[in-house]
C-alpha cells in the first residue's frame, strides 16, 4: 500500500524527504500542484508551516506518491501527533487528483507570517535537517509522544550551538517580555 500526498512544507525539500524516507528520491517524482482554499503560514514559535482554510487563496506544493506502508509510517511519524491526514484534491498539470495532506491540529497556533520554502531553506534548513535526523532515528523504536522530548532536547542543543534560529516570538519569550 502507498499513499499519494500533497506536500506543502518542509517535505517539498528533497533533502528533508530523503531523510524522512531513508532513501534517495528523484526530482521527477515531485509533481507540482496547487491546493485551492488554503493559505500557508508559519506555525507560531516554529519554523515550519501549516495551512489555514481561506476560500480566496491557494497553496503551491507537490504531489508525491510513497512506495509502501513503511514510507507512509515514516511520513506520519515525521509529521508527529500535531498533524492528521486529511483528503484533498490538488490541481496538477493533468487536472485534479485525489491526495492526502497533513493538516495541523487546531491546538497549534498560526503566526501571521507567510511561509515560503525558499525563505525557510535560507534560514532554517541546515539546523532543521540535523534536528530531523535526530528525531527520525527514533522511528521504529518509540512512538511520536515518546520521541517528542528527544525533539525538544535536540532543538535546545542545536539552538545553543547556533544551528537553529529562534522565530521572533520565541526570542521575546526567552527574554521574558513576550506572550507565551
Amino acid at each position: 500500500m502507498s499513499t499519494r500526498y500533497f506536500f506543502f512544507g518542509t517535505l517539498m525539500d528533497r533533502d528533508v524527504l530523503e531523510l524522512v524516507l531513508a532513501r534517495p528520491v528523484s526530482d521527477d517524482r515531485f509533481e507540482p500542484a496547487t491546493l485551492d482554499g488554503y493559505r500557508r503560514v508559519r506555525v507560531w514559535k516554529d519554523s515550519f508551516p501549516m495551512l489555514i482554510a481561506d476560500p480566496q487563496s491557494a497553496v503551491d506544493g507537490i504531489v508525491y506518491q510513497t512506495r509502501n506502508a513503511d514510507e507512509d509510517a515514516r511520513v506520519l511519524f515525521f509529521e508527529d501527533f500535531d498533524y492528521g491526514l486529511l483528503p484533498c484534491r490538488p490541481r496538477t498539470a493533468d487536472g485534479e487528483v485525489d491526495a492526502m495532506f497533513c493538516g495541523i491540529d487546531t491546538s497549534v497556533a498560526p503566526s501571521d507570517e507567510v511561509w515560503t520554502l525558499e525563505a525557510w531553506a535560507r534560514r532554517h534548513k541546515a539546523g532543521f535537517l540535523r534536528l530531523s535526523e535526530i528525531y527520525m532515528n527514533c522511528f521504529g523504536r518509540m512512538t511520536t509522544e515518546e520521541a517528542e522530548p528527544i525533539w525538544e532536547k535536540g532543538r535546545r542543543e542545536l539552538m545553543a550551538q547556533g544551528l537553529i534560529q529562534l522565530p521572533p516570538e520565541r526570542i521575546s519569550d526567552d527574554r521574558g517580555n513576550g506572550a507565551g
